[in-house]
């Protein structure tokens, strides 16, 4: 199988563990709506790649009109029958986020590209999921992308199990770190870590201007199992940290997920 075709079947298989990863209070939901309500504009959104339907929930509930489109038949399922019981609507297509020309979609004022550029391992393949993107996005809008860290399996090793670290098999992902290069391969499934220096680049290749980059953990993802396990108290001061540093480019180090927000350059 290709790796769209792995990435597929991995979400089919279990559709709600992507709901569940974002369940309760995590630093990552909350440090990335507290970004997008900053730069979210009123309208229109559709959220491709949108799994499970977390954030498109999310926003309906905020009064936006959303779409969702994923690969996945069964996110799109289980997306549709949270939404109901949630008491919202949105409109939900299965769809590979390469090419949505079969959908008819027209524009939007923002567009939610979180999830594709995890899993696609040719550089050309996410230009692509981005063009399309952009085809669907209005002058004016904005563009919400993310991507997973080159950093984000060695956090998941300090945070959940140092001394397995030893029996990584895919230790080239650390001679990818040196490199400073990207790296793409098996993980939870098939996946791309993105190299941080690359996604600004890689935007101004396709002709955005850069609104805001910033860290989705914030500072939390080496201590995130611990943390979200403290008192509200504690979690407060470390998201008001995490949003205080999740912009300053020494610290992506300490994400996992890395956002990048944008809108199509003025000529």
């Amino acid at each position: 199988m290709s790796e769209v075709e792995i990435v597929k079947k991995n979400y089919d298989d279990d559709p709600e563990a992507e709901w569940r990863r974002l369940e309760g209070y995590h630093f990552e939901f909350e440090i990335t709506k507290h970004m997008m309500d900053r730069y979210l504009k009123k309208g229109k959104v559709l959220d491709i790649g949108g799994g499970p339907g977390r954030y498109s929930i999310y926003l309906a509930k905020l009064g936006y009109d959303v779409t969702l489109v994923d690969l996945s038949d069964g996110n799109v399922a289980f997306a549709k029958a949270k939404a109901r019981e949630c008491g919202v609507s949105i409109e939900a297509y299965a769809c590979d986020a390469r090419d949505l020309s079969g959908l008819n979609l027209g524009e939007y004022d923002n567009v939610l590209l979180m999830g594709p550029l995890y899993h696609l391992f040719q550089e050309s393949h996410r230009e692509k999921c981005v063009e399309e993107a952009k085809k669907h996005l209005k002058k004016d809008g904005v563009l919400f992308a993310s991507f997973i860290s080159i950093t984000g399996g060695l956090n998941y090793y300090l945070d959940e199990c140092p001394a397995e670290l030893v029996n990584e098999p895919a230790m080239d992902l650390f001679d990818r770190m040196e490199a400073d290069e990207t790296w793409s391969g098996t993980a939870f499934t098939e996946a791309t870590f993105i190299n941080n220096l690359e996604i600004l680049p890689f935007f101004e290749r396709l002709d955005f201007e850069k609104l805001a980059l910033f860290g989705q953990e914030g500072i939390t993802a080496t201590r995130l199992s611990y943390l979200e396990q403290c008192s509200p108290q504690v979690r407060e001061k470390y998201l008001e940290l995490s949003l205080r540093l999740c912009e300053n480019p020494q610290y992506f180090a300490y994400s996992t997920h890395m956002m990048y927000i944008g809108r199509r350059k003025t000529e």
